[in-house]
């Protein structure tokens, strides 16, 4: 996965203070997420207490609003590459609390869970500093108060790898290399 960062974030990176930490967020949506008639994303932030956060102009749903995320320990490992390209185990704790009564639905419909993965400065509630990254829940099985699962990017196709586009105005080599 790439790893796309506005200019802030880079800095804040390079130069970490040992205050401020990255709060990892996942927004879980679903055709099945649904709660008096209106769709009811999970928002869930890596932390120990609910946290608010401003969601970034293109989410699917309360684009540029506010939005409470809920504390719910989950955990991505490193990705690998699976049957279906490239996929990361996920895990997530304390499902009887918030997301159970979502996810165990959703799971016996023949439609992914969209997953869509953002991280914040704890000192800056209201930018995306990372992200935000489209991806898929499948293979979700469940274990006690844990859900286990695996995620797999949204649209591969439309995952742009290189920051810099690589014109022939500014680069001409690039057209004697490719024979034209």
């Amino acid at each position: 996965m790439p790893i796309a960062a506005t200019q802030a974030w880079a800095e804040a990176a390079a130069t970490v203070d040992v205050s401020q930490r990255m709060l990892v967020t996942l927004e879980l949506l679903h055709s099945s997420f649904v709660e008096d008639g209106r769709p009811a994303p999970i928002r869930a932030v890596m932390d120990t207490q609910d946290q608010t956060f401003r969601l970034d102009e293109g989410a699917p749903l309360n684009a540029g609003q506010r939005a409470l995320f809920k504390a719910v320990p989950f955990g991505i490992e490193y990705p690998r590459i699976g049957q279906i390209g490239v996929e990361a185990p996920i895990w997530i704790d304390n499902v009887n609390r918030e997301v159970a009564r979502y996810l165990e639905p959703a799971t016996k419909l023949n439609e992914s869970v969209v997953v869509i993965f953002r991280g914040y400065l704890a000192s800056d509630p209201d930018t995306v500093g990372h992200g935000p990254f489209r991806l898929l829940l499948r293979s979700v099985k469940r274990k006690g108060a844990r859900l286990d699962g695996t995620l797999t990017m949204a649209d591969p196709t439309k995952l742009r790898v290189m920051r810099e586009i690589f014109d022939s105005q500014r680069f001409p080599a690039l057209m004697v290399a490719a024979g034209a």
